[in-house]
């Protein structure tokens, strides 16, 4: 085999090139070497190119879905954080409806907890059912402010504030039945008590008059001689408060208070085992005064669960046989 070079121009020599068997075997390799790597490349390189491209689809799918979990995360944890929100709105306003005495038939349906309006995990569900729980607070707070107009005075009058000018405290007994400590047998505990450290002032909930200031004369089957140095302050329409246990008293019979003024301070007095205030609220009724948990009078100190509803606070009292503070009519 011979191969011939001619150059560009014809003034040069043609240039020849002869090849042997071996030499044309040699070359006929090559060339079919070059072929199968061109064919290779053709075949190899788009499936490469190929699963780059579906590697870094995938990547942005993994990512992007992975920014969506955060996304809707970030979402449930502020949904959660709203309904906390509402909820303790949904209290707040739900003791302001029941010291003001609004009739549970006016009062929104979707505020109580019995309805379940924000009790589903679903986030979708429990959107709506915030939008609904909203108009719900805003029919609510439009009822209380009826209230205020149709009897001014009534918030001033109303106790609504921890009865205490302390950051420590510790609600040491509850409204309700329980064995006393003293007898061993079963009572009706009328109010509460907050321990709090001795001398802390005691100040009035709302605006009112001291009706009584000293101590109830020990006697059989009376429960009030036990609590010590008492004050009882008559709210008018919106009831009356009892605080016992009273290290000093700083009040007298028949003053006007203002919310806030001082009463007295944190003792033993009594039947007290440490230093504590005994504080009841007697709210008015059909049929006169009883005492109910004191804490729904307390819109400063926050409930620990959302299930109390109007309806259950209107069902909170005490029996028919409590001895009613002195100095009320």
């Amino acid at each position: 085999m011979e191969f011939q070079f001619h150059p560009a121009s014809p003034r040069q020599p043609v240039r020849s090139l002869a090849v042997g068997p071996r030499g044309e075997r040699l070359i006929l390799a090559a060339a079919a070497v070059a072929a199968l790597v061109s064919l290779s490349l053709g075949v190899t390189v788009p499936a490469v190119l190929g699963r780059a491209a579906r590697a870094e689809r995938s990547s942005a799918i993994a990512a992007t879905t992975s920014q969506v979990r955060r996304e809707r995360a970030e979402m449930e944890t502020r949904l959660r954080a709203t309904r906390e929100r509402a909820l303790d709105a949904g209290d707040l306003i739900s003791r302001v409806g029941f010291l003001y005495g609004v009739p549970p038939a006016r009062w929104p349906r979707g505020l109580n907890p019995e309805t379940g309006l924000l009790a589903s995990p679903d986030p979708e569900v429990l959107a709506a059912g915030l939008t609904r729980y909203v108009a719900g607070l805003e029919r609510a707070l439009d009822l209380a402010s009826e209230r205020e107009r149709a009897q001014p005075g009534l918030a001033d009058e109303t106790p609504s504030m921890l009865p205490l000018s302390t950051d420590l405290v510790e609600p040491a007994s509850r409204f309700g039945p329980r064995v006393s400590p003293w007898t061993g047998s079963e009572e009706f505990f009328a109010g509460v008590d907050l321990a709090a450290p001795a001398g802390s002032p005691v100040i009035a909930p709302a605006d009112g008059t001291v009706v009584f200031a000293g101590r109830v004369a020990p006697a059989l089957n009376a429960r009030l001689w036990q609590f010590g140095n008492l004050v009882v302050v008559s709210h008018g329409r919106a009831g009356a408060t009892l605080y016992g246990h009273l290290g000093k008293t700083e009040v007298r019979t028949g003053q006007r208070v203002r919310r806030g003024a001082r009463l007295g301070t944190v003792g033993t007095t009594g039947w007290a085992m440490f230093p504590a205030l005994h504080y009841e609220y007697w709210r008015p009724g059909e049929d006169g005064l009883s005492p109910t948990d004191p804490r729904f009078a307390m819109l400063d100190l926050r409930l620990p669960t959302h299930d109390v509803s109007l309806e259950k606070m209107l069902a909170t009292s005490a029996p028919d046989s409590i001895q009613p503070p002195p100095g009320l009519p």
